[in-house]
């Protein structure tokens, strides 16, 4: 049987971390570890995992280092038995079979390095968040895979990025290490897979294995979820499209166009602070 260890950062979020956790627990393939790595939480987080969840090997950081130090805390962490590490968001809810069902998928072929799970909105389980997305590029658009579930998303299949939850082969992290740091959040995956696939792995998308994750479908929600990530949005593509992106200046034709979009919408819903975090993100990540 497949060793994993599941590695989950948290940053004030014990609200939905308690339920992350006990989804876990439930697994029907019980997992070797869970690793919560607390990036210096000021809501207890990490006093409350220790409380209620005595086995859950818990690391405490010193700072916030965001998505990305969190991971990478947790590899550096995890025990050298493990076969995979699966990374999961700490607002998501698993399936019991999911565990089993991503691995049953790993073992297809040596060539799969990473697989991500069908993810619906927890309060529309109907609606697909992510199966798996992908990247233009040329432009730098985000290629949603997404929406209410009809049945399109039902094949196992190879996609680009595995985003908010991966079950990743040791194989995988020996030839990649670590998360990027630069990123801190938001395009880490992405890059993860990408390296991952110059590596010789491949991603997939397993239908089998079902996540759930504790997002409003508000517009307005999804809006203010956005913009305040605006810095990081707006670096971290331009982070990636220097490093992956099959012209540079033919982004740079299209940035404008991607960039009319967050304002709008910062516009739209009058988060102007938003939309300015994004603007200076844009330009940290072309002049920084």
């Amino acid at each position: 049987m497949r060793k994993i260890s599941v590695i989950i950062p948290a940053y004030n979020s014990w609200k939905t971390l308690r339920s992350c956790i006990v989804s876990i627990e439930k697994q029907t393939l019980a997992p070797l570890e869970i690793v919560v790595v607390d990036n210096a939480s000021k809501d207890q987080t990490a006093t409350k995992v220790e409380k209620f969840f005595p086995k859950v090997k818990l690391i405490r950081m010193k700072t916030n280092t965001g998505v990305t130090g969190g991971r990478n805390a947790g590899i550096f962490s995890a025990s050298k038995k493990a076969d995979y590490l699966f990374f999961f968001d700490h607002d998501m809810v698993a399936d019991r079979s999911m565990l089993k069902n991503l691995v049953e998928v790993a073992e297809g072929s040596s060539e799969i390095g990473i697989v991500t799970p069908k993810i619906y909105y927890w309060e529309d389980k109907n609606r697909i968040w992510s199966a798996g997305t992908g990247m233009n590029l040329w432009t730098g658009q985000v290629l949603f895979r997404g929406g209410k579930d009809v049945g399109q998303y039902g094949r196992v299949e190879e996609v680009q990025v595995a985003p908010a939850a991966m079950l990743v082969r040791m194989g995988t992290i020996k030839k990649i290490k670590k998360f990027d740091n630069r990123y801190f959040a938001v395009y880490e995956d992405t890059d993860f897979c990408f390296r991952a696939k110059r590596a010789g792995f491949k991603t997939f998308y397993a239908p089998g294995a079902v996540a759930y994750h504790k997002l409003s479908t508000a517009p307005q929600d999804e809006a203010g979820r956005l913009l305040g990530r605006g810095y990081w949005v707006g670096r971290n593509r331009v982070l990636f499209m220097k490093d992956f992106g099959k012209n540079f200046m033919i982004f740079l034709l299209f940035l404008p166009l991607l960039s009319a979009y967050y304002l709008y919408t910062a516009v739209k819903y009058r988060n102007f602070a938003g939309g300015a975090s994004f603007l200076r993100g844009t330009l940290a990540g072309l002049f920084g």
